[in-house]
């Protein structure tokens, strides 16, 4: 690896006479074109003719996906499929010439709804709702959600984006289970594709990793969220909601959407999820979960990979 700067050792020769030095076989070093003056010369930048923009930075890789799978019981466990909603990702950072985030362009592709409830899904990002310049793609319909003319949630004090708000609706279904009962007929999975351009650039550390802090709202209720075990909910959440059912949380130690034997009701994964067919609960389906979760995620960090002895493929949904 390298930091590619070209400053671990810097130094010159001075030779006389200089026809003593044999020059042929060097390349002269060219001054580099930077056609929008950005400070980046062209051959390394990826918007050339754009002085906003220079990089792309994808997570989890350029045409990689990693999956996002909800229960949409909490604060009940439900039947802990993680199929409720699984939704695969792809975001692009876009950085300038300062490596700050000027846009993100997230493919949010939604493969299964493993639930009765038409339920919403959304991204709350650290920033400012105002300096969010605009949100392009979404798929609204209802009124679950009000949103600001620069299209992040209202009433919100971190930037709050909706990419849909009804699953069956992107899935041009009006219910029902949708991809998790095996042998059933298979549906196509829809992508949403969002456009999120800030009016200030953010910097990388300040924003945080890709995917944020995603979360679902369950049947059209707006309180009703769930997030990614540890991650806070929104300003909107209902904070009665806590510590009934299953739930563990103590918002008063930043305790969130976590059992009393530490299992989630969110998961990411940084590669495209197998996930459980309808019913089948995922500490049987993956046979190394329940100790990840036990362990607070110290031991078997790839519980969800397909090792010899690591799962009952019995029991995931195939097509």
């Amino acid at each position: 690896g390298s930091d590619n700067d070209f400053n671990d050792a810097v130094f010159y020769a001075t030779v006389t006479p200089y026809t003593a030095v044999k020059t042929g076989i060097y390349k002269t070093i060219e001054t580099p074109v930077d056609t929008d003056g950005d400070g980046v010369s062209d051959t390394k930048d990826e918007y050339p003719t754009d002085a906003t923009k220079a990089y792309n930075n994808y997570y989890p890789a350029k045409d990689v996906k990693g999956t996002l799978a909800f229960e949409d019981l909490w604060p009940s466990k439900g039947d802990y499929d993680f199929n409720d909603m699984v939704v695969d990702y792809n975001f692009n950072q876009i950085t300038n010439g300062q490596n700050n985030v000027v846009e993100i362009e997230a493919a949010l592709t939604l493969r299964a709804i493993g639930a009765h409830y038409a339920n919403a899904f959304a991204l709350q990002l650290n920033t400012a709702p105002g300096n969010i310049a605009s949100v392009t793609g979404q798929n609204i319909s209802k009124n679950i959600f009000t949103l600001n003319a620069n299209g992040t949630e209202a009433n919100q004090d971190k930037a709050v984006i909706v990419a849909f708000d009804n699953a069956y609706k992107v899935m041009n279904k009006t219910g029902g289970y949708v991809n998790t009962v095996t042998g059933s007929s298979y549906s196509n999975p829809q992508t949403v594709n969002l456009s999120i351009k800030f009016s200030t650039p953010v910097a990388t550390a300040d924003l945080g990793s890709a995917p944020y802090n995603p979360f679902i709202v369950v049947n059209e209720t707006r309180g009703r969220e769930v997030h990614l075990s540890g991650y806070a909910p929104t300003a909107l959440v209902d904070p009665t909601l806590f510590g009934k059912g299953q739930d563990g949380s103590n918002p008063l130690t930043g305790k969130y959407y976590t059992s009393d034997k530490y299992l989630p009701w969110a998961l990411n994964i940084p590669v495209q999820f197998d996930y459980p067919a309808e019913k089948e609960d995922i500490t049987k389906a993956y046979l190394m979960f329940n100790t990840w979760a036990l362990g607070r995620g110290a031991t078997y960090t790839d519980w969800y990979t397909n090792k010899t002895g690591y799962r009952d493929t019995q029991k995931l949904y195939a097509k």
